[in-house]
């Protein structure tokens, strides 16, 4: 009579278990009064507001419709500027650096436009974008 020897493979079921759920109750967290804040003292320093020298304003008769070409020159050379600058037509006003707002104006030749600058160099901007709308 002959035994084999070869192993025989056998795979043991494993056996899983699901979590269950429990129906204990928890407990509300306990309230925490809140950690006093420390007072600050004001202070005397505030920031400097805009003096009445930093503010400009110009009407200009336009030489020339503003559409792309224009509104990008003057979109470019209000960049070289700090100040704020805004250009207005009729009631509308748009910020100098927008091109498509500069377009949507629908400003045309021979129409008067208004540039309101605010800021150090607000001078030095009216001068600059002057000159670029032909004024």
């Amino acid at each position: 009579m002959s035994v084999s020897s070869e192993p025989t493979a056998t795979s043991a079921p494993t056996a899983t278990s699901a979590p269950t759920a429990t129906s204990e109750p928890t407990a509300a967290p306990a309230t925490v009064p809140p950690e006093p804040t420390a007072t600050l003292e004001p202070t005397a320093t505030s920031a400097p507001a805009v003096s009445e020298a930093h503010t400009g304003e110009r009407a200009i008769v336009l030489t020339e419709d503003l559409h792309a070409r224009p509104a990008s020159a003057l979109a470019q050379a209000a960049a070289a500027f700090t100040s704020a600058v805004t250009l207005s037509y009729g009631s509308r006003s748009v910020d100098v650096r927008s091109v498509l707002s500069l377009m949507g104006l629908g400003a045309t030749s021979g129409q008067t436009v208004t540039l309101l600058a605010t800021g150090d160099d607000a001078a030095e901007a009216l001068t600059a974008l002057s000159a670029v709308l032909g004024g």
